[in-house]
C-alpha cells in the first residue's frame, strides 16, 4: 500500500532512515488528533536519525545545519492510538544546502499520513553564516543516497 502511495504522490524515491515516532498524550489536541505544530517534531526526529545514520559527528557547536526552509502537507489525521513512524532522506545536494524529504506512515496499514520538505543549510556557527558542505559529508550522502540524489 505505502509503494502506491508514495507513486500517487510521484515519490518512488527509496528511503533508507525509517525512525517510529511515539504519540504522546500532549501531542493531541481539543479535536482529538495530533496539532499540527506537533510534525515539525516528529519531522526533526527524522532529521537527526538520518544525521545518525549518514553525518554521526555533527554536533551542533561548530559546523552545523539550520532549516532555511519548510513545508508540511497534512494528508490524514493522526490520532493518539497510532503507530507512526518518520521515513526521510536528501533529495537535492546543493553547495551550501540540501533538500530533505520526509513521510510520516501508519504503521498498521501503511497508510501515508503527511509529507514534507525542507531545505537545509550548511552553517559556521562561531561565523554565523552559511558555509560550503564539507566534502567528507558531500562523499557520504552521496554514497548514501545513490543514483536517486540530485547533485546541484
Amino acid at each position: 500500500m505505502l509503494s502506491v502511495c508514495k507513486k500517487r504522490l510521484g515519490m518512488s524515491a527509496v528511503f533508507k532512515s525509517k525512525v517510529p515516532i511515539q504519540v504522546r498524550f500532549n501531542d493531541v489536541d481539543i479535536i482529538g488528533h495530533v496539532s499540527n505544530t506537533v510534525y515539525l517534531n516528529y519531522y526533526d526526529a527524522g532529521k537527526m536519525d538520518y544525521f545518525d545514520l549518514v553525518i554521526p559527528e555533527i554536533d551542533f557547536s561548530g559546523l552545523a545545519v539550520v532549516g532555511a526552509s519548510i513545508k508540511i502537507d497534512y494528508l490524514k489525521p493522526i490520532f493518539m492510538r497510532y503507530n507512526i513512524y518518520v521515513e526521510t532522506r536528501i533529495s537535492v545536494l546543493g553547495n551550501k544546502s540540501f533538500t530533505m524529504e520526509h513521510l510520516l506512515i501508519n504503521s498498521d496499514n501503511g497508510e501515508l499520513l503527511s509529507t514534507c520538505t525542507a531545505v537545509v543549510v550548511c552553517f559556521d556557527i562561531k561565523a554565523q553564516t552559511s558555509c560550503v558542505i564539507p566534502d567528507d559529508w558531500r562523499k557520504r550522502i552521496i554514497e548514501f543516497e545513490g543514483e536517486q540524489l540530485i547533485i546541484k
